[in-house]
């Protein structure tokens, strides 16, 4: 029973978060200024980094990670059955913090508040399992601030996203989904498609595959993006798990870039000191030919 109440308790507070939504003044649309972050680019925007360090590790593509079900797929929360509380800080100005719960219930669901830059993204995840192996998911998020890709300023847009996931084997696992398939109000947020695919090799070794689809790339402002796989963003990766110690590295590519090259591919590298059923730390460090980050991520897990 100590566990019924305190998931009501969290969940609570999980609700609050989402859906007391500021509303007041309304925000004309303008352009936003041309992004010279130093080093940093368009990339320091990507929300991903400032929702996982530990998925970031291993490309920012992967299945298998605490908070994957706020990035590609909202029915990933049932992969890995876990009550997670996460603090994470993310070089420069951004940061999240989030409460997932998979553990207590047949059904799982979360929420995570991310602010990355100017712009404040909130997620309520929700996934029910279809079969034993078969999980559906479904994320309701709200953008508010400045949101590059479409060059808006101050925006209040409310979307949400669909997706499936299948455990095939004891060693393939593979997920299928839609982000902000539709925008609910406020400026219209750009839709994709995300595959998934992560090998799982003796509880030791992870392999991590993903393509990401941009559905409507005329919404999106981003210049001189490349001709080759135009509108794909590419994610690989590869992870090693034993006992506590867990090291990773991986790549990805995005359809913003000016080509699809080596030296624009963003290498990413992360370390965790993780017990299940515990909570853990995690670092990544990731860098290309115009940007260079890393970020913390405190992970507890009180059940």
């Amino acid at each position: 029973m100590g566990y019924k109440y305190q998931r009501k308790y969290f969940f609570f507070i999980a609700f609050f978060l989402t859906f007391s939504v500021l509303e007041g003044q309304v925000y004309e649309y303008d352009p936003l200024d041309p992004v010279t972050d130093t080093s940093f680019g368009y990339r320091s925007m990507e929300p991903s980094h400032s929702i996982d360090t530990h998925n970031c590790g291993k490309g920012c593509g992967a299945i298998l990670s605490h908070n994957s079900q706020y990035i590609m797929n909202p029915s990933l929360t049932l992969m890995e059955r876990a009550f997670t509380f996460s603090i994470l800080y993310h070089y420069i100005n951004s940061f999240s913090i989030s409460l997932s719960d998979s553990k207590t219930s047949k059904v799982g669901g979360g929420v995570i508040y991310a602010r990355q830059n100017k712009l404040n993204l909130i997620k309520a995840n929700f996934a029910f399992p279809l079969h034993n192996r078969l999980f559906l998911g479904i994320n309701f998020s709200s953008y508010i601030g400045n949101y590059p890709p479409i060059q808006r300023k101050s925006i209040r847009s409310h979307t949400f996203d669909v997706g499936i996931s299948a455990i095939l084997t004891n060693f393939l696992l593979v997920g299928f989904a839609a982000t902000d398939v539709v925008t609910i109000k406020g400026a219209s947020i750009p839709r994709k498609l995300n595959l998934q695919l992560e090998l799982k090799i003796l509880n030791y070794f992870f392999i991590n595959n993903a393509w990401q689809y941009h559905l409507e790339p005329d919404k999106e402002k981003f210049p001189e993006q490349r001709s080759e796989l135009k509108n794909f963003d590419f994610y690989t990766g590869f992870e090693f798990r034993y006992n506590w110690f867990r090291a990773a590295m991986g790549l990805n590519n995005l359809s913003y870039n000016r080509d699809f090259s080596w030296s624009t591919t963003l290498k990413t590298f992360g370390i965790g000191l993780y017990q299940v059923n515990g909570g853990g730390i995690y670092g990544n460090f990731m860098y290309n030919k115009d940007y260079i980050s890393f970020s913390i991520n405190l992970v507890w897990e009180p059940l």
